[in-house]
């Protein structure tokens, strides 16, 4: 078979019509063209280059690309695109209050590219806030560093519709590299080819190609998109991306009285040029203090991300962590309690907290009700493991609407100890605390009130509000698969692994090449190799790691961490129940995580309402437990959420059903 035809046909049928017409006019003058974006304020979407000579590359690469597609046929894909544009007010015609059957085809056009936080272009946001989003400014922290944007826009652009609305979005590569776009939380039931994974479902976005994604808007939540190539998430590439439904929907409206899209934020770890050595700082919405300034945090000349809040109103805010490293979050908001309503898009029984903690891929939706004094508020996200090294830490400013100017918090940004809450006690939601060491934070010893109460609620303590779809009697197919590392005697890196197996990208897409292909020439697994007589807890064994499941089944994996830092873990494709997390305490190969299983040693909720994840924390040398039906047929990526591990190989795929029962890709986008 020759695997060049699916990227001919690549090439040739999934370049975007908006890319059609930057090489018909001509570079120049495409990058002059601008575009509303959501929020009412214009975006530049012109490539920044550094030399001549790049422009000159990319044009004649675009003329390539043109002379390639086969323009007979282009309509084709086209004919159907109703697309909604901006209004008048410059927010796209998709944000807006969801109405039952009254679905839109929303389109969006993403250019990524190259580009610098605090450049030129930021000598007026230097001296005026307000001048920041006037100037196609990325501030940043103040610290001049390439990034790679999309849209000139640190995050990218949020996309925000309504359910079942169908999503068409074509991504424009400007970049020197491959890219693909992922879709995390949606589990891409219909389109499987949609979900961004490079080599598993598609072939990725080379330079100056472009892809165009479309796909249904099939669940309600709080969902993210971000490059799945690399680091390039950590450089910038990733934007919330949320999916309303009709008020009459919503069990939990009642909560709430405004969900604006003001306030949803996007943290992100932050680096320096390409130094992956270490976090240099936490963005919150691409803002945020430079920690290597010696002036206060209440200084002006800081550029923090504001919100308003109207006074004794309660309003919904959605949060998205996007993080490369080990480096889990607490969020807390100055003299509030927080009412924890979602996590991963999915709806639980409501939690009043004080903090709740964030690993990398995970969202946390909550309502705040603006009941106290009228003034100014610290949003205070604070960093550990590795962000705690350097005492990494940020903020934003939350403001009461009837407060004149743009003042900054009185008190300090860094909350010194939680035992100040009137209320005698603080509550926390999140893993990290109850399964890493306890930080100097939570010693309820330097409490001066003894009867003060610090409770923390971990994620698998909480309860969805949907009922899991299956019964107690439901007998389930048991996989182990286990996260770890391996390091050669002699090499200065270490390389991580799952199942023992260091995970290396195929060289064609396996959904799209589905059926036309040898399994045992093109992937692995642990049976595979233990057949051809392969210890690879003795020896490095690197491939393609692909584990079968049957479909229609019920299904549970055991992930289990032999690592001695936590492993968020991200499955695509599904969204899962969590019903066990724990720490074991050593490191287990498969034969004594399946005796400790057979022993009863593997705690298992029994919860009919246990929580629904696509992102879950497996605590270092611990274990989590999630259950699933296998009903979404494909090839699925399975992996580390911290890009420092899964770019060293910390990636499997689980490929659901048999090749019959997998779905067909579009004739277009199969040999």
């Amino acid at each position: 078979m020759k695997i060049e035809c699916v990227r001919q046909r690549l090439t040739t049928f999934t370049i975007t019509t908006l890319l059609l017409i930057t090489v018909a006019q001509g570079l120049e003058e495409a990058t002059q063209e601008k575009t509303k974006t959501h929020t009412g304020e214009e975006a530049d979407f012109a490539t920044t280059t550094d030399t001549a000579d790049d422009e000159l590359r990319l044009a004649v690469d675009f003329e390539q690309v043109a002379r390639n597609f086969d323009y007979a046929n282009r309509n084709q894909y086209v004919k159907s695109a109703n697309f909604s544009v901006a209004d008048s007010k410059g927010r796209h015609s998709c944000e807006r209050r969801c109405q039952n059957n009254q679905a839109l085809t929303c389109y969006y056009r993403l250019v990524v590219h190259h580009y610098q936080a605090s450049s030129a272009e930021c000598q007026r946001c230097f001296n005026s806030e307000a001048a920041c989003p006037k100037q196609q400014c990325i501030y940043g922290d103040g610290v001049y560093t390439p990034i790679i944007a999309i849209n000139q826009m640190l995050p990218a652009p949020p996309i925000e519709v309504c359910v079942d609305d169908t999503v068409v979005v074509d991504v424009i590569n400007y970049l020197t590299e491959p890219i693909s776009i992922h879709w995390h939380g949606l589990p891409m039931f219909r389109t499987p080819e949609m979900d961004g994974a490079p080599f598993v479902t598609q072939y990725p976005i080379e330079p100056a190609e472009g892809y165009r994604y479309q796909f249904n808007a099939e669940r309600v939540g709080s969902v993210w998109y971000n490059s799945h190539v690399g680091l390039q998430r950590n450089l910038g590439v990733g934007g919330a991306f949320i999916i309303r439904q009709p008020v009459q929907s919503d069990p939990q409206s009642y909560l709430y009285d405004f969900d604006l899209p003001e306030h949803t934020l996007l943290i992100q770890d932050y680096i320096y040029g390409n130094d992956m050595s270490r976090v240099r700082n936490l963005l919150i919405n691409g803002k945020g203090r430079n920690h290597a300034s010696s002036i206060s945090d209440r200084d002006p000349r800081h550029r923090y991300k504001r919100l308003q809040v109207a006074n004794g109103k309660r309003h919904r805010f959605r949060v998205v962590y996007n993080s490369v490293f080990n480096c889990p979050i607490e969020f807390s908001v100055e003299n509030h309690r927080m009412l924890m309503i979602s996590t991963d898009g999915n709806d639980i029984v409501p939690v009043l907290a004080d903090s709740f903690f964030m690993s990398a891929g995970e969202r946390f939706d909550f309502v705040l009700q603006a009941n106290q004094q009228a003034r100014s508020y610290w949003i205070r996200v604070r960093g550990y493991e590795d962000c705690a090294k350097d005492n990494v830490y940020q903020g934003a400013i939350l403001t009461y609407q009837s407060v004149v100017g743009r003042a900054v918090p009185q008190n300090p940004m860094v909350k010194t100890s939680f035992c100040d809450n009137d209320n005698g006690e603080y509550l926390t939601v999140g893993d990290y605390e109850q399964h890493l060491k306890k930080t100097d934070s939570f010693e309820k010893s330097e409490c001066a009130r003894a009867d003060f109460k610090a409770t923390n609620v971990a994620t698998v303590g909480l309860s969805a509000l949907e009922q899991v779809p299956w019964n107690r009697d439901t007998e389930f197919l048991t996989y182990y698969s286990l996260f770890g590392s391996h390091a050669t005697a002699g090499a200065t890196d270490v390389s991580y692994q799952i199942d023992d197996i260091t995970f290396k990208m195929s060289k064609i897409s396996l959904l799209q090449t589905n059926g036309l292909y040898n399994e045992k020439g093109v992937y692995c697994n642990r049976s595979m190799l233990a057949v051809k007589g392969l210890n690879c807890e003795t020896q490095q064994c690197i491939c393609t790691n692909v584990v079968r499941l049957p479909a229609y089944r019920a299904i549970e994996i055991v992930l289990v961490n032999n690592n001695n830092e936590p492993t968020p873990v991200h499955l695509h494709g599904y969204t899962v129940r969590l019903v066990g997390q724990n720490v074991l305490g050593g490191i287990v190969n498969e034969k004594q995580i399946r005796d400790l299983d057979r022993r009863g040693q593997l705690q298992r909720s029994t919860d009919e309402y246990a929580i629904q994840k696509d992102t879950v924390q497996v605590p270092p040398l611990g274990y989590a437990i999630i259950r699933f039906y296998s009903s979404n047929l494909g090839y699925w990526m399975y992996h580390s959420s911290l890009d420092s591990q899964a770019v060293r190989g910390m990636i499997g795929v689980f490929k659901v059903g048999e090749d019959h029962q997998i779905k067909e890709v579009p004739p277009r986008l199969r040999c």
